[in-house]
């Protein structure tokens, strides 16, 4: 009986640590991971600038492939993605105030026509808070448990004037940080993001709270490159409100 005690005292002690360590140590994983895509980003890039067209694969292999392909990005895929981002981006301006603001989740561009099959369009870094993200199409749940999940019928981060980039990011979200730490961001504070194209510098500018229903931040302010994050925070009562930060390129 005694042995049985103690062997009922020592599983439950590891299964306490466990639950204690499973944040951090699933958080710390969680960051790494997100650095490696990163990193493996940037690789892509390099390779991409040296490799041409490839020749199409057979249909029946796309289709067994298709979930799990390993992303195949050439120079032509990616001239041919910057058009149509930035034909994206002219479209969404020249239609502001009527395009539905409702319809976030979707994804921009469907990235596999240009070899992109992961479906990031980015990363976005800010040493300050030490945050580093993955940026997907489409503010859905798959993505938004992922990484920064950028927001449909909102600018495509692009140089140039008239945009407005909006990303998501969850806070809270168990063994994951995202967005959590935004608040740390003061006014001034750098954040960039890199693209398949460029690496654009931006600066925060505002941050502030707003209820859920005001879409006022997503608009674009004509003659300007804005990126504006959002995340969720409690109100205190089981709903919430929305934070967000605005960052202007430099």
């Amino acid at each position: 009986m005694k042995k049985v005690i103690i062997i009922i005292a020592s599983l439950m002690l590891i299964a306490g640590l466990a639950f204690l360590l499973f944040e951090p140590v699933s958080t710390q994983i969680n960051s790494y991971t997100a650095g490696k895509i990163a990193d493996e980003f940037d690789e892509a890039v390099k390779k991409a600038e040296k490799t041409e067209k490839k020749k199409p694969k057979k249909s029946s292999e796309n289709r067994s492939q298709n979930t799990q392909r390993k992303n195949e990005v050439t120079k032509e895929s990616l001239k041919a993605l910057l058009k149509d981002s930035k034909k994206y981006n002219e479209n969404i301006f020249s239609n502001q105030g009527t395009v539905s603001t409702s319809e976030y989740t979707s994804a921009a561009l469907n990235l596999k026509k240009y070899g992109i099959y992961d479906n990031i369009y980015g990363y976005i870094f800010a040493p300050s808070i030490g945050m580093k993200l993955p940026i997907y199409l489409g503010a859905n749940d798959t993505m938004l448990s992922h990484g920064a999940a950028h927001l449909c019928n909102t600018s495509l981060p692009l140089s140039g004037k008239n945009v407005n980039c909006v990303l998501a990011g969850h806070t809270g979200f168990r063994g994951r940080v995202f967005f959590d730490n935004l608040s740390g961001l003061d006014i001034g504070s750098k954040v960039s993001v890199k693209t398949y194209f460029e690496k654009l510098n931006y600066k925060v500018i505002n941050k502030h709270k707003v209820s859920p229903d005001n879409t006022n931040d997503v608009y674009i302010r004509p003659g300007r490159n804005l990126l504006t994050l959002v995340t969720c925070v409690s109100r205190g009562n089981g709903k919430f409100d929305r934070y967000i930060v605005v960052c202007e390129k430099n």
